[in-house]
């Protein structure tokens, strides 16, 4: 919302919160009943208008008590983050002026009322004042938990010395140890999903209220990564209903005023696995030189109609999720494998761009249209690959006119690859290992993973279409979603030129809005030696999140000045709204249908979600291929590997498997040749009497000693350390007692 209220509410539901919140506030502290409400001038069924409670209570604006709701600005009360200390007792976090959590209050354990670490709560304030933080806060009592940081917790059930059952976190920096009922039958490591009970004045407990398995068990590993990000798998009865009543094919109803193109050759080039084909390709020469690109992407917009049914769940999950053995997709497959994918020989509708390139790659024209399209072949990466570098003398009937259009889209991709690295643009070739399951789901080995020249072919196209569309929104200032990727800061840079003067790679001295194309050079410096992956690896990480903006501002990465997502609607929710943008654009109703919907108030809080549950699709993929892979190498513990050194902490050396793409920890105790300093700003270990050094981007042997499964990390020891020596205790206190506290904290929790 405009004034920041909800980050999480679709349309009309964001607007309707909006009017909710000012009826409450006019209201008072007495506050106004749900029914009274409804004749308020938040209006709407009852239904939208609990969405909208929902989304203030979770926002810490407004909560309900004794069958009332109460704005909290009209309490006197305050709302804030709780943190937990040591000794039970908590802080207060409330937000900055400059947008940081920062304590401001001091919450005693007697005056938690059951509130845990992250709660959002409502407080009234004490008397008293304590320190927290190096100076006096004042002391208050929780009144309310308005938003619970954990209703639920996905852990193992594990056994306490004492007696009884204790919930075992899956993730191990929640600081958090319950005890844990309904695990009386359940095996010793068994994970579950678990409630949080808060039990003032007791301490909270967890109660179990599903059973996801032992983690040996196939597909349980997904299930926990699902639960834990709460990622939902299911699609609810309405909306599979929703898409039930859709038509199973499209019909001459549907084609009435599009572009027919069935008679043109477009295909679809996607991996072997994929199941779904939102995209698809066609090509042909210019009569004067040069050629027209056709882009045809899936009109999910056609189906989806805004703030119905299949759209909110649309909005919900924000994208789809891919793990290795399953999908879990934004829309149901009625639509994504049905409606909406490409498949060969059957008409499908689309929203086409296409784009007059002239030989050198400049842009002689744009258009956009609604079209449909039928597939003359569906493709795969590594056919087309053959097709094209391994050429075999039955390919000419085999593809008939398929093959010179794979040979024109080739060029075509040069000459596009060639313009984008001219103005700058990098491209990261990070290759992170295909990982083989077995037909259970176990991980049996790692391939190389192989970007050819298929892939680059689609790449350059989506590319190229995605930053038409933008070009297009932007010129003709109608308001969308954007994909941003800001210039890195200069602090990061400067980290980033301190490691790389270390292979003699010299960065600029100004590091503001430093160009692409430096970094671009950076890249092409080190492209084939042994440390290229790693450097790859570390601009990578140098650089910023991209995420979604109502203001085009750029792709940094790909140096392009207008940039959207546009060409995967059926798996990214920014892309569907993109796509009813340029709809309306063609319809000539975009700058009416914004103002009837209140688009432009409602697309910063969609921005923000659709970053949110992209972020969240990403980290849970990464946590579910660590886990993978830390079970897959659990059998080779004793063996030796080459890795390289991709982190350094007070604690030890994070080492990156070559090969597996998967880092590990050397403890500092292990390097038993010395007692070693941690130098945080050189980002190395020096040993104190002998000088050796440990720093970022070394190339190391290590074994494999050990694999700890609960926390999905990997145990290795440098080869040829000796023991750690007895005297003078721990190295891992000798190294941190120069570190500031701060520096410790930091390297526990990680």
């Amino acid at each position: 919302m405009s004034n920041g209220v909800v980050g999480a509410l679709p349309g009309a539901d964001e607007k309707r919160a909006e009017r909710a919140l000012l009826a409450l506030e006019a209201a008072g502290r007495r506050g106004l009943s749900l029914p009274e409400l409804l004749t308020a001038e938040a209006g709407g069924t009852e239904e939208e208008i609990a969405r909208a409670l929902a989304g203030l209570t979770a926002a810490g604006r407004a909560f309900e008590s004794d069958g009332r709701w109460v704005a909290v600005g009209q309490t006197g009360m305050k709302t804030g983050t709780i943190e937990r200390l040591e000794g039970g007792d908590a802080l207060l976090k409330t937000r900055s002026p400059g947008g940081l959590l920062e304590p401001a209050f001091f919450v005693p354990r007697r005056h938690l009322k059951g509130a845990l670490d992250g709660d959002t709560v409502l407080v009234r304030l004490l008397a008293h004042k304590r320190t927290g933080g190096g100076r006096r806060l004042p002391e208050v009592s929780v009144v309310r938990v308005i938003t619970e940081r954990y209703p639920t917790l996905v852990g193992t059930v594990e056994d306490r010395e004492e007696g009884g059952r204790t919930l075992a976190p899956f993730d191990a920096r929640v600081p958090l140890d319950l005890e844990l009922t309904g695990a009386d039958d359940l095996p010793t490591g068994c994970f579950v999903v678990a409630a949080v009970e808060r039990r003032a004045p007791k301490e909270p407990r967890a109660r179990v209220v599903e059973v996801l398995g032992v983690p040996e068990a196939p597909g349980v590993d997904v299930l926990v990564v699902l639960r834990h990000y709460g990622i939902p798998d299911a699609f609810p009865a309405a909306v599979l209903a929703a898409a039930e009543v859709l038509p199973t094919q499209p019909g001459p109803v549907d084609f009435a005023g599009r572009e027919d193109l069935r008679g043109e050759v477009v295909v679809t080039i996607d991996g072997e696995s994929a199941r779904d084909f939102d995209d698809a390709l066609s090509i042909a020469r210019l009569a004067g030189g040069g050629y027209r690109l056709g882009v045809h992407i899936a009109d999910v917009g056609h189906y989806v109609s805004e703030g119905g049914t299949l759209d909110r769940e649309a909005y919900h999950r924000g994208t789809s999720v891919y793990y290795p053995e399953r999908a879990i997709p934004m829309l149901p497959e009625r639509l994504s494998n049905g409606l909406c994918s490409l498949v060969p020989h059957a008409p499908r509708l689309t929203l086409s761009v296409f784009l007059d390139l002239a030989e050198d790659g400049r842009v002689l024209g744009r258009r956009f249209a609604e079209t449909v399209i039928e597939s003359a072949r569906r493709l795969t990466y590594n056919e087309v690959r053959r097709v094209l570098e391994a050429p075999q003398p039955g390919d000419a009937a085999e593809y008939g006119e398929v093959l010179p259009r794979l040979v024109e889209l080739r060029r075509l991709m040069e000459v596009l690859h060639r313009v984008r690295d001219e103005r700058g643009s990098i491209d990261f070739d990070l290759p992170e290992g295909d990982v083989v399951l077995d037909t259970d789901g176990t991980m049996v080995g790692v391939l190389p993973e192989e970007r050819n020249v298929a892939h680059r072919i689609v790449e350059e196209c989506m590319i190229a279409a995605n930053e038409a569309v933008a070009f297009e929104l932007v010129s003709r200032e109608c308001p969308a979603l954007f994909r941003v990727h800001d210039v890195p800061s200069p602090e990061r840079l400067a980290d980033l030129a301190e490691l790389l003067a270390r292979f003699g790679i010299t960065l600029p001295a100004e590091l503001v809005d430093l160009h692409p194309d430096v970094l671009q050079g950076v890249l092409k410096a080190v492209a084939g030696k042994p440390e290229e992956h790693f450097i790859s690896s570390v601009v990578l990480r140098t650089m910023q999140r991209a995420f979604y903006d109502p203001e085009c501002r750029g792709h940094y990465a790909l140096a392009s000045r207008y940039y959207t997502h546009f060409t995967s609607p059926i798996r990214r929710y920014p892309d569907l709204v993109v796509h009813r943008r340029l709809k309306a654009l063609l319809a000539g109703r975009a700058e009416a249908e914004a103002a009837a919907t209140g688009l432009v108030e409602r697309l910063p809080a969609m921005a923000t979600h659709t970053s949110t549950t992209e972020k969240r699709s990403e980290q849970s993929e990464r946590d579910l291929l660590q886990w993978k892979k830390v079970r897959f190498l659990a059998d080779r513990v004793g063996e030796r590997f080459q890795g390289r050194i991709t982190g350094v902490q007070p604690f030890g050396l994070f080492v990156q498997l070559e090969r597996y793409y998967v880092d590990g920890l050397v403890p500092i105790r292990t390097l038993g040749d010395d007692y070693y300093l941690y130098e945080a700003d050189a980002h190395r270990l020096v040993g104190e009497r002998h000088g050796r050094v440990f720093q970022l981007a070394d190339a190391v042997e290590v074994d494999l000693v050990g694999a700890d499964l609960r926390h999905r990390g990997l145990d290795l020891q440098l080869v040829g350390m000796p023991p750690p020596p007895a005297r003078r205790g721990d190295p891992v206190r000798s190294a941190a007692r120069k570190e500031p506290r701060r520096e410790r904290a930091a390297g526990k929790r990680r």
